[in-house]
């Protein structure tokens, strides 16, 4: 017979087991094959097919949008992705370099959280169809970004969510720590390479390099509503997302930063950002 205290124990842990969110079942086979079907099916002119859960959130650039009424709707093809799955999380992105109708070149960040029942409950996309795309490079993302990092070049998921995090503050404190950068490291902001080149056209200011690029006087911080969706500690990958706010100028601005970091050895060696000024943007909207 189960004495007092055991059998409270007992029924304590049988309680919490019950309470306890249940694991998304969806493993990084299935997050991928998730994010294939999606692109296909709105590719392909079928939103409707796309299987949203009942109350699913989809905004394009922070707006609450209808899927059909998204930047899908307007894609011939896609030229170019690079997809990265946290089955701990259940999100996967897709960075996808697409040729909308009519030729023109746009780069999109699209994030899908699944279910457990296997339907998407978040559809986040960050879309630039400005002429500042640089079609050779969202066409030709390559294997940079998505390659397997050997075992002693790799961090752990917490290491990488807080050098995530460290950057984010320094968009805010405009203090780098420089350690975290490899000498390599290059920004490319929508496929225009915006560190150790001469042809910066969206920063002003001197040759930067991915530490100094945070650094001095620069017209923006705060960064806000930090989250990092999807890690992948196999490929040195960190996705994050903030609001970052211009409160220079007589109107205020923010810029929704949607950056992939890649991780080699402990340090940052290539950062791919898509980050769109907008006005009037209080939230992202999201907490996943």
């Amino acid at each position: 017979m189960l004495t007092g205290a055991v059998a409270l124990v007992l029924a304590v842990s049988t309680i919490a087991r019950a309470q306890a969110p249940e694991p998304p079942t969806c493993d990084a086979v299935c997050l991928n094959g998730a994010m294939d079907a999606f692109m296909t099916t709105m590719v392909s002119g079928r939103s409707g097919s796309v299987p949203l859960a009942e109350g699913a959130e989809v905004r394009e650039n922070a707006r609450r949008v209808a899927l059909e009424a998204t930047v899908w709707a307007d894609v011939e093809r896609v030229r170019s992705t690079a997809t990265f799955a946290d089955p701990i999380t259940g999100n996967v992105v897709a960075r996808t370099g697409v040729e909308l109708d009519g030729g023109a070149p746009a780069y999109v960040s699209t994030r899908l959280r699944i279910g457990p029942d296997g339907r998407i409950t978040d559809v986040e996309i960050s879309a630039d169809r400005s002429d500042g795309v640089v079609s050779g490079y969202v066409w030709n993302l390559g294997d940079e970004l998505s390659s397997v990092l050997p075992p002693d070049q790799r961090m752990s998921r917490l290491e990488l969510e807080t050098l995530g995090r460290r950057y984010f503050h320094s968009l805010s404190t405009h203090v780098a720590v420089q350690a975290d950068f490899d000498p390599r490291c290059d920004r490319f902001h929508s496929g225009q390479r915006i560190t150790n080149s001469g042809e910066n056209t969206v920063e002003e200011g001197a040759a930067l390099t991915c530490a100094s690029s945070l650094e001095g006087t620069p017209p923006w911080g705060p960064a806000t509503e930090h989250r990092f969706p999807v890690i992948d500690p196999e490929r040195g990958i960190v996705f994050g997302l903030t609001l970052l706010h211009y409160l220079s100028g007589p109107t205020p601005r923010q810029m929704y930063v949607s950056e992939i970091f890649k991780v080699i050895g402990g340090r940052i060696v290539r950062i791919d950002n898509i980050g769109l000024m907008m006005t009037d943007t209080e939230t992202l909207g999201f907490v996943h």
